[in-house]
């Protein structure tokens, strides 16, 4: 990472990253995902969330867990390279991962994900300095649905989106100072490559107009010292911290430079 890439960051509240998967390792992950999405992992005991609805081209699956029901997942949540940027965007020697998701969007689908902020989902965390790295398994292109990108952070934090959303009736609901500037900016992503943003940063993807998939895995971290502040379980499927407790186990674990005291 480039002195240039982390400016970038603060300012923008996301930034590119690097390609982490080459064509190989690409082909590896593409199989655990699609084993996972027709239910024939040999893992799917351990998933923490597997929620299936609609159907045809617009079947949406929502996995949470991944990493532990398929090992090319969860060698993604140790990637050296990407331990390396996530480290520095939280400005620490070591990261916790916080969780996984699955987002797929089929060739000429609707797939649509309303303006919203990760963190309006995590606000039984604290402090919301959560970084999510999301790795495009596809090439993410405006025509496929790419991420599109609000710059800033919002430090308010957004309501929920709700099945019912849509990106016009999201919009309705940002800041007027956002709507009245609003210019979301479509980050094209390479096949294995990957794209990080903050927790506060606003963002969502319209539908998949192209005749090819749009697949995509996107690990989220957090600080190691983040701590509970409701009794509510942290992720889905699993358990609930005390609030003011250290989210921390197995299902935590650190990243980066784990003989850092």
């Amino acid at each position: 990472m480039s002195p240039i890439d982390l400016a970038e960051f603060e300012q923008a509240g996301f930034v590119r990253g690097p390609q982490l998967l080459d064509v190989a390792q690409l082909e590896q992950v593409r199989d655990a995902v699609a084993r996972l999405l027709d239910a024939s992992s040999a893992g799917m005991d351990r998933l923490l969330m597997y929620r299936s609805s609609g159907a045809g081209a617009d079947r949406q699956v929502h996995v949470v867990g991944a990493s532990l029901a398929e090992p090319a997942i969860a060698g993604l949540v140790r990637h050296p390279l990407l331990a390396s940027w996530i480290t520095r965007l939280l400005g620490c020697r070591q990261a916790r991962f916080f969780r996984d998701q699955i987002f797929v969007k089929k060739p000429r689908s609707h797939g649509v994900v309303p303006w919203h902020q990760d963190y309006s989902d995590w606000t039984h965390t604290s402090p919301p300095t959560h970084i999510t790295c999301w790795i495009a398994l596809d090439d993410a292109t405006p025509a496929s649905g790419c991420l599109q990108y609000v710059r800033g952070r919002q430090i308010e934090v957004l309501p929920k989106i709700t099945r019912e959303d849509t990106l016009e009736s999201a919009l309705l609901r940002l800041p007027a100072e956002v709507r009245e500037n609003f210019a979301p900016e479509p980050v094209d992503v390479p096949a294995g490559g990957c794209v990080f943003h903050h927790c506060l940063t606003i963002h969502g993807s319209a539908a998949n107009t192209s005749a090819h998939p749009r697949r995509a895995i996107a690990l989220a971290f957090m600080h190691p010292e983040t701590r509970a502040i409701a009794s509510r379980p942290v992720i889905p499927g699993g358990a609930a911290f005390p609030p003011g407790a250290l989210i921390e186990g197995d299902l935590f674990p650190l990243i980066g430079d784990t003989h850092a005291s």
